[in-house]
């Protein structure tokens, strides 16, 4: 994802600087071309407009690319505790469906089934009147609808192979935010990646959780085949 949008941004770039070399050739060769009062105006007007637009885009893509990879690098992050939980959580990383992707599952054999959605923000992450704020303000994404989202396709998925509606667990995991305790938002849980472990093992178990775990073999399967198709 960071390549591709490095790779749209450099190509704007390009674009403004050919503008830019196209505009020096004209107004340098005006005369010549007979280019001259309102129609060289004209042109170095809509020029310059070209060349703003194309810089914003420019660097729109860059700005993307650089959370891009602030994004992946929580995610590995992210991995690495999870590494640490132990043989009775199973971790499946990076899970594609139609509303983007999702950053990780944990299925535990006592602990019921986890969603997790990584951020990799600084600063501070709170939930006031009910609303997520990312240092006192709205997020880009909204994250809540994101997590939610990305749950209910879940749920969809493993009823499918437990035969029954499995209860999820939504949290958003603030890798570097500092994120005070808080009430879930619409049930989905905000936490500092230091409480991420915690709150895994705090999870409670069901039967139907207990279904998915003892079919997680067929669950990887299943998300796997999606990543692929």
């Amino acid at each position: 994802m960071a390549a591709r949008r490095r790779s749209t941004g450099l190509t704007y770039s390009l674009l403004a600087l050919g503008v830019a070399l196209l505009l020096i050739t004209l107004s340098s060769n005006s005369q010549a071309l007979g280019l001259s009062g309102l129609g060289l105006l004209a042109i170095l007007v809509v020029s310059r407009i070209a060349i703003n637009v194309l810089e914003g885009r420019a660097n729109r893509q860059f700005n993307a690319e650089d959370r891009a990879v602030r994004g992946a690098r929580a995610e590995e992050r992210i991995e690495d505790a999870l590494a640490e939980l132990g043989e009775d959580f199973f971790i499946l990383h990076d899970i594609p469906n139609p509303y983007g992707n999702i950053d990780h599952i944990v299925l535990g054999k006592q602990n019921g089934v986890f969603l997790l959605e990584t951020k990799s923000h600084g600063g501070r992450a709170e939930v006031v009147e009910g609303h997520l704020l990312v240092n006192g303000k709205p997020p880009e994404k909204d994250f809540i609808a994101q997590a939610l989202k990305n749950t209910y396709w879940l749920k969809e998925e493993l009823k499918k192979i437990a035969g029954a509606d499995v209860w999820i667990t939504p949290v958003v995991v603030f890798v570097n935010a500092f994120v005070p305790p808080a009430e879930s938002v619409k049930g989905v849980v905000i936490i500092n990646k230091r409480y991420l472990a915690g709150t895994l093992r705090r999870g409670r178990p069901s039967t139907f959780a207990t279904r998915v775990w003892d079919r997680r073999s067929e669950v990887e399967a299943a998300l796997m085949h999606n990543r692929k198709g």
